[in-house]
């Protein structure tokens, strides 16, 4: 029977889309796409999740890795938080299930800076139980010690809870602890994939 409900913020109950951001900048293509390999799709970002990293040091780092495009990077970290913005569901999906007698926790890759800058569009935390932000235990999704840390800190039972993630890599890591796990792809679908493991909501 689940009790737990546990989701992941980014593109699950926040829209994480650092493309769109990006857009919002008067950029050539290719510098778009230099930015967006020295900067989203680097391994360096992971680490400032896991909070391993500063903002200053990211800065720096990056930088180091273009340096002619110093300006650039240092004005699209600046705003980053224009990356996130809340799902219109978000605050009334936790509710309900709330009221339906669900508890409710977040498990998130998520950095301080980016956190620091985005208090707005994480409005839904204040309706939830609790929750994990990596940057704050230094561990990160799909690693299996950020899910046991949760397990154990709200005495979660794993095979009570189910995990929404929109990567797949992360749900088969939560799914490989026993809990149990829906690869997130729409409000509609989750909602009824929830449904069918007895998540009903009035």
């Amino acid at each position: 029977m689940i009790k737990t409900i546990i989701f992941d913020i980014g593109n699950v109950l926040a829209e994480y889309n650092w493309k769109a951001y990006l857009d919002t900048f008067p950029y050539p293509a290719e510098t778009k796409k230099l930015l967006a390999d020295v900067l989203f799709l680097s391994p360096e970002w992971n680490e400032f999740d896991r909070g391993a990293l500063s903002h200053e040091q990211l800065v720096e780092m990056f930088v180091q890795k273009a340096p002619e495009y110093e300006q650039e990077l240092k004005e699209v970290l600046k705003d980053v938080g224009g990356c996130i913005h809340q799902f219109p569901y978000a605050i009334s999906w936790i509710k309900s299930l709330k009221e339906a007698g669900f508890h409710v926790y977040v498990l998130s890759n998520y950095g301080e800076y980016m956190y620091e800058h985005t208090q707005k569009e994480l409005s839904f935390l204040e309706f939830t139980d609790g929750g994990i932000l990596s940057y704050r235990e230094k561990l990160i999704k799909p690693e299996p010690m950020i899910y046991k840390t949760l397990l154990e800190r709200y005495q979660i039972h794993p095979e009570e809870a189910v995990f929404l993630d929109d990567s797949l890599p992360n749900v088969e890591a939560a799914k490989a602890l026993g809990i149990h796990g829906i690869h997130f792809t729409s409000y509609e679908k989750a909602v009824a994939e929830l449904e069918t493991l007895g998540v009903v909501t009035g």
